[in-house]
């Protein structure tokens, strides 16, 4: 245990220095740098309007978030590189009392109607890649970067899925990706954030197998995937980059397979999530004397209880709402759910295997109950923003269609259905 936890101290020193250094690092770059790009980018914003609906890679029209594209946008080109410490704790963005796609015109060409204030409570990490392409090519140009880079991270993901666990598997993973509409990712940044981390995770787990080699190695894996999380993300579907890596471990090794080792590893995602988020905080005091705790707080407190006569409460029937119109059988989306959960969970029933096999894959039900958690303790953020929150239902997908699946004995199926015919 000392050494576990002497290696995790040195692992969040080591991420955290780096962290730092990057964010002041791409603060340097001066805003003349970017300013051209910025500026054609936000005559795409305003040409698409902030909730346009695009054609994802499946074909099917889903609204994209422009509005928070728009806002990192203004984050970037509001960094004052004479100050880049200052700028990188601070994170300074604009907003009129109007249209954000107006407002980062403003912004770009001089005309504020009021003072930048502080978003510091958030570590914009995304500012490491956005800020040095927007020095060579605009909004268009990166969505399409965007979808390259992603689709050559999906692929190894697909083969190496295949290859250490099974076909089967790949498939599980595929279906997932539709339900949540993953087709649509590469049109916005801000919903590839949690796909990175979760592709790049899943290559490192099954790529090198070293990592998992030891639970000590894969709690630090852990540890650092929360950690990389809370610094990249906008707070969008953060659960998915515990969720999906840890169903691919649960099914890699079924002596790890268990609830307890299940908590282990959540248990250092959410250390590394929590603690690295709140090193910002620590930071920009330290660095610029800038204290966003209260700010952060309120966040917190609004995000998950809510406020006024809105409690909690209220945000968790509103959420259960959705969810009955989603899986209504009076419509096609309904069906469709309903049907593809069908599929698997008659033939694990008909064609189960022993009562063993169950035992050990019911940690992926666990697994699967990840995404239920995060909407119950962050209900009005999942509510508010659920045309982003929805995606960490991949989770729920993924990690339920997988232990239906390894649930079915396969020979006994084709001998029942054999002995139909």
């Amino acid at each position: 245990m000392k050494r576990l936890l002497t290696s995790t101290l040195l692992l969040y020193i080591v991420m955290l220095a780096l962290f730092t250094t990057l964010i002041i690092a791409v603060h340097m770059i001066p805003r003349s740098a970017i300013e051209p790009q910025v500026k054609t980018s936000a005559k795409i914003f305003t040409e698409e309007g902030i909730y346009p609906h695009k054609v994802s890679i499946d074909g099917r029209r889903v609204l994209v978030d422009n509005y928070t594209d728009c806002y990192m946008h203004d984050v970037a080109y509001c960094a004052d590189d004479t100050h880049p410490v200052d700028a990188a704790m601070r994170n300074y963005r604009y907003r009129d009392n109007v249209d954000i796609t107006v407002s980062l015109e403003h912004l770009v060409s001089g005309n504020l109607l009021n003072e930048p204030f502080e978003y510091g409570k958030y570590w914009h990490g995304y500012l490491v890649t956005l800020r040095p392409l927007l020095t060579v090519m605009d909004y268009g140009k990166i969505r399409i970067l965007n979808g390259i880079v992603l689709g050559i991270l999906f692929f190894i993901v697909l083969v190496l899925i295949t290859r250490r666990l099974s076909f089967g598997i790949t498939l599980c993973f595929l279906v997932a990706l539709f339900m949540v509409h993953s087709g649509i990712i590469p049109w916005s940044l801000q919903f590839s954030t949690c796909y990175y981390i979760t592709f790049v995770s899943i290559i490192a787990l099954l790529g090198f197998k070293w990592l998992s080699a030891t639970w000590h190695r894969l709690l630090l894996c852990f540890f650092a995937i929360g950690a990389t999380t809370s610094f990249f993300d906008f707070l969008t579907t953060p659960i998915m980059t515990l969720g999906v890596p840890l169903t691919i471990m649960m099914l890699k090794d079924e002596k790890r397979c268990k609830i307890r080792f299940a908590l282990a590893l959540c248990a250092a995602w959410l250390m590394g999530y929590s603690v690295m988020w709140a090193s910002k905080w620590l930071m920009a005091y330290l660095l610029v004397g800038y204290n966003p705790l209260a700010e952060a707080s309120q966040s917190i407190k609004l995000h998950s209880v809510g406020k006024g006569e809105n409690q909690m409460w209220y945000y968790w029937l509103k959420l259960l709402d959705i969810f009955q119109s989603r899986w209504s059988i009076l419509t096609a989306k309904g069906l469709t759910r309903w049907g593809i959960m069908a599929a698997l969970a008659i033939p694990a029933l008909l064609a189960h295997k022993d009562r063993f096999a169950f035992k050990r894959s019911a940690a992926l039900v666990f697994v699967s109950m990840l995404t239920l958690l995060w909407y119950i303790v962050v209900a009005r953020h999942s509510y508010t923003h659920f045309y982003i929150t929805s995606r960490a239902l991949l989770v729920w997908w993924f990690a339920a269609l997988c232990f239906l699946y390894i649930n079915i004995d396969f020979k006994k199926l084709k001998s029942h259905v054999f002995n139909k015919l």
